[in-house]
């Protein structure tokens, strides 16, 4: 068996989206030849869940060092002083002094590295900590983002010749949403810090080909195969918690939040044309299991919707399945950018119903081309999306769709990280 240093500040008990692509590749990786070594944070703060927790093998090592408040919140989480925490589906609405700020000083892209980076000298240090205690590590792994942890990696590669493999996930500087919301002088930054990475990885991951060719005509001097991509991946393992008790009426299904440059309009607008056509809230509803801001039921209800739109009690991670289950027709939403796919296509892969995917990606084609049930739609086809739910209300409720979702699960996935890490780190070098 090889080891390797998993940089991952996101990592469970973590409940967030973060935690979970490196808590599946912690679990699969061990098959093809790889056991990780976590170096993961933990603040007070944090969305918490016990079950992810247990799901992390129990012979991995992780440390909750990443910043000097992990190893305190641990401790506390240890004794039961913490337990789950759930986020609201409806936050509360922003304290009224925040609405004197200038919107240009709130743009989180004035941060290129974000909060995270005030604790990059702790997580160097920690890093050198864990490897001082495993001299057989052999590679480093970084899960970003936070993107500061990239640098972390990088300077670990370099100090210590260990090879370093950057899983961005999502893109950082060619960020079609994000770039251009950057003043120059942060985007200039941005792109500069990134290099810095980048040059010292043998491999950056990313989680879409058309990302992955992003990033090869961004770095036209380095060379193509420096990139790679795997794309997010299901472990339906770990989503088949519990049950529930069922909806009374025909559903459709938002099992995520509503969030920056993921609003939610398309769906609402999808409800109106259907209110256009006589279907009203005793034919349907769109449930949602996250967060719903404010500026989001303001516009339900300037749509005349609101009525046909549910807030769902908060559904950690693991109770996912059965609230699948439950539902009519799976729906996923993508921000307007041809580089991502909603992430939930893969764990609405795994299920039995029906699934609606709503992406201006067109791999998402490729990867619906072999799963019965599933259909994609650009996010300008409000017409036809209505028109795909309309056809799936008349079909009845509770349809049962048989697919193998061949390729989409973590341990495929895994195996492709070995391989790169393969590639990286030769027996023997």
């Amino acid at each position: 068996m090889r080891h390797l240093l998993y940089l991952t500040p996101y990592f469970p008990p973590q409940g967030q989206v973060g935690a979970l692509r490196p808590l599946k590749f912690a679990r699969h990786l061990p098959a093809f030849g790889w056991s990780p070594v976590i170096l993961a944070d933990l603040w007070p703060g944090a969305t918490l869940n016990q079950r992810l927790l247990d799901a992390i093998p129990p012979d991995l090592p992780v440390y909750y060092d990443y910043s000097h408040r992990a190893a305190a919140t641990w401790a506390r989480l240890q004794r039961g002083d913490l337990g789950d925490s759930r986020r609201a589906a409806a936050p509360a609405r922003p304290a009224p002094w925040r609405r004197l700020i200038p919107p240009a000083l709130t743009n989180p892209e004035l941060l290129p590295l974000g909060e995270h980076s005030a604790y990059m000298p702790w997580a160097y240090a920690a890093a050198r900590r864990v490897l001082q205690r495993h001299p057989e590590i052999e590679a480093i792994l970084v899960n970003a983002d936070p993107y500061a942890a990239c640098l972390v990696g990088a300077r670990l590669a370099r100090d210590t010749g260990l090879p370093l493999v950057l899983d961005l996930r999502d893109p950082w500087s060619v960020c079609e949403l994000r770039r251009p919301q950057r003043p120059l002088p942060m985007r200039r930054l941005t792109d500069a810090l990134e290099a810095v990475a980048v040059r010292q990885a043998r491999r950056v991951i990313l989680n879409t080909a058309r990302t992955c060719d992003d990033y090869r005509a961004h770095y036209p001097h380095l060379p193509p195969d420096r990139f790679t991509f795997i794309r997010n991946h299901a472990d339906p393992d770990l989503t088949h918690d519990g049950d529930h008790p069922g909806f009374d009426r025909f559903t459709l299904l938002f099992l995520g939040h509503f969030r920056r440059f993921v609003e939610g309009d398309i769906l609402l607008d999808v409800l109106a044309r259907l209110r256009a056509r006589g279907l009203g809230p005793r034919d349907l509803h769109l449930v949602v299991t996250g967060s719903c801001p404010p500026a989001t039921l303001q516009a339900a209800r300037e749509r005349g919707v609101a009525d046909m739109l549910t807030l769902h009690p908060f559904v950690p991670y693991n109770a996912t399945g059965p609230v699948m289950d439950a539902a009519d027709l799976l729906v996923a939403l993508s921000n307007r950018s041809t580089q991502r796919i909603p992430a939930k296509l893969y764990d609405y892969a795994t299920s039995r119903r029906p699934m609606l995917i709503i992406c201006d990606n067109p791999e998402v084609d490729l990867l619906l081309h072999d799963l019965e049930g599933g259909r994609s739609y650009p996010l300008d086809a409000t017409d036809a999306i209505a028109d795909a739910v309309a056809d799936a209300v008349a079909q009845g409720r509770h349809r049962v769709v048989a697919r193998q979702p061949i390729g989409l699960d973590s341990r495929t996935a895994s195996a492709r990280l070995a391989a790169v890490l393969d590639g990286v780190t030769p027996p023997g070098a």
